[in-house]
């Protein structure tokens, strides 16, 4: 089921989501070496290449729990292509970091911007466009960037918690934009979405359906080896759903107790006059 838009007027254009969308296309075209090179992504060269800038800048589990960079032992467990292990976390053998210049707690920044291709680019984008732009509209910048931001991280971490062992690097927007569907879950459930689907062609259907089924896809993945961080779409889809529904908490505090304006006394008579026939009389 692919989101094409939904039935939720703009009231101000959602340039920070433009500028999200923009940021993650050009840092895939312009600076990863699989998209700097998209007519050659088969090559082992540009292959090659592309895996040491993840492994260069992106998050890996391994690297986060330990503190400190790769080992050679683990990379070359990690990646040979006849014993590969991805959870080769403190494996025995050469302890020389592959790179000891990483800071490796900027990767989970970084990490929400790279991709691992152009399906996975547009695919997150189309999922931020959709869902994000109602959520900047309503929220403002400042909110909407602060959730993206915090939620990517926090989707990180909790693919972290899952396989803390993990030495491959995590690549990918979805995390940050798992939490910005959650919110709109909370705050938009009956608005509805323009998808597209193999078995049923074009429909309407409310956000309530589409993100459920998104979430129950993400349940289905897990144990199935799919490379598909099902850990961090579900961690940071629950941000975004706690965070949706105390937005929505404040919203209804902050109309409740609202005091709306006294309506204007009504002027009195001078004394000795008689009461005007369109004055109100007891």
């Amino acid at each position: 089921m692919i989101p094409l838009a939904d039935e939720n007027p703009l009231r101000h254009r959602a340039w920070a989501t433009i500028a999200l969308i923009v940021i993650c296309v050009l840092t895939y075209l312009a600076i990863q070496p699989a998209g700097r090179n998209s007519f050659q992504v088969t090559d082992p060269r540009v292959q090659w290449e592309d895996l040491q800038f993840s492994i260069d800048w992106a998050t890996v589990p391994c690297e986060i729990v330990e503190g400190r960079s790769l080992t050679q032992a683990e990379f070359d467990a990690t990646f040979d292509e006849e014993s590969t292990n991805g959870s080769a976390c403190g494996i025995s053998g050469n302890t020389t970091p592959i790179n000891p210049g990483k800071v490796v707690w900027l990767g989970l920044l970084i990490s929400m911007f790279l991709h691992g291709g152009v399906a996975h680019l547009f695919g997150n984008m189309l999922y931020l466009w959709v869902f994000g732009n109602n959520i900047e509209d309503s929220r403002g910048v400042l909110r909407f960037l602060a959730l993206y931001l915090v939620g990517g991280i926090i989707a990180d971490f909790t693919h972290i918690a899952v396989d803390p062992t993990s030495t491959v690097p995590i690549v990918g927007a979805s995390g940050a934009i798992a939490a910005v569907m959650g919110a709109y879950l909370a705050l938009y459930p009956k608005v509805r979405i323009k998808v597209i689907t193999p078995w049923m062609g074009l429909r309407k259907i409310s956000a309530g359906w589409v993100l459920g089924l998104w979430v129950l896809q993400q349940f289905a993945i897990m144990g199935s080896g799919s490379g598909v961080s099902w850990g961090a779409h579900l961690g940071g889809f629950v941000v975004g759903v706690l965070t949706g529904l105390w937005w929505r908490v404040r919203d209804r505090r902050r109309l409740a107790t609202s005091v709306l304006p006294a309506p204007p006394a009504l002027a009195t008579p001078p004394v000795g006059q008689a009461t005007p026939s369109y004055w109100p009389t007891q």
